[in-house]
Formats: C-alpha cells, sequence, structure tokens
C-alpha cells in the first residue's frame, strides 16, 4: 500500500518539484491549494501533511489550527514550510510537528517526511 502525504501548496513550480522527489521515495503526493483539504483528507488515508505557509488566499497556519482542533485530523504530523524568518515560532504556536524553512535542500524535505510519516 502507498505511503501518501498531502501537499498543499499554491506555486505549481514547487508543487511538481517536491512531488516529484517524493514518488522517487515511494510516496504517493496527494496534492491541494488548501481550498479542499478536508475533502482530500476524508478521500485518502494520509500520513502527512506538507503545509505550505504563504498561500495566496490565506495562512497555513490558520489551516494547521483547523485541523488540530479536529480530532478526525489531530493527529496527522504536520510539516509547515515557510521562507518567514520566524516560522519556529509560527509552527509551534500552530501546533505543526516540525517546520521546514525556504530555501531548503529537497533531501531535508525527504528526511523530514521520513521521520515524522505516520503510517495508516
Amino acid at each position: 500500500m502507498a505511503k501518501k502525504i498531502l501537499y498543499v501548496e499554491d506555486d505549481g513550480d514547487m508543487l511538481d518539484i517536491v512531488s516529484e522527489f517524493m514518488q522517487f521515495e515511494d510516496y504517493e503526493v496527494i496534492t491541494d491549494n488548501g481550498k479542499a483539504i478536508k475533502k482530500k483528507l476524508k478521500q485518502h488515508q494520509i500520513g502527512l501533511i506538507l503545509l505550505d505557509e504563504n498561500l495566496n488566499w490565506g495562512w497555513g497556519s490558520d489551516l494547521c489550527r483547523e485541523l488540530r482542533a479536529d480530532e478526525e485530523t489531530a493527529g496527522i504530523p504536520i510539516v509547515l514550510i515557510s521562507a518567514l524568518q520566524d516560522i519556529d515560532k509560527i509552527a509551534e504556536q500552530c501546533g505543526a510537528t516540525t517546520y521546514i524553512r525556504k530555501p531548503f535542500d529537497i533531501y531535508d524535505v525527504i528526511d523530514v517526511v521520513n521521520l515524522h510519516y505516520l503510517p495508516q
């Protein structure tokens, strides 16, 4: 059974690059711009969420808080991704499992996903 992660990102290039590398690591990457995240979580058994902080329409940390408040999604590891200087504090305040600072090395992303992925 494929290991599924949900990648919430609205930058198409970033989405393609990270998704391609994660597929080489035997992850099935479900993508979303953040607008249908609840629907995708109901459709798939997700073991980790990669969540961009700065979405065109809002903040990933607000989505993170919503997911943490819902008992169905509260236990899914969430990795917040951002270039913001205080992403460490933002991740802590919204309940993210950890964070990745942009620009990042793709192998750091792979390591973080492998470390925190929750088998379904």
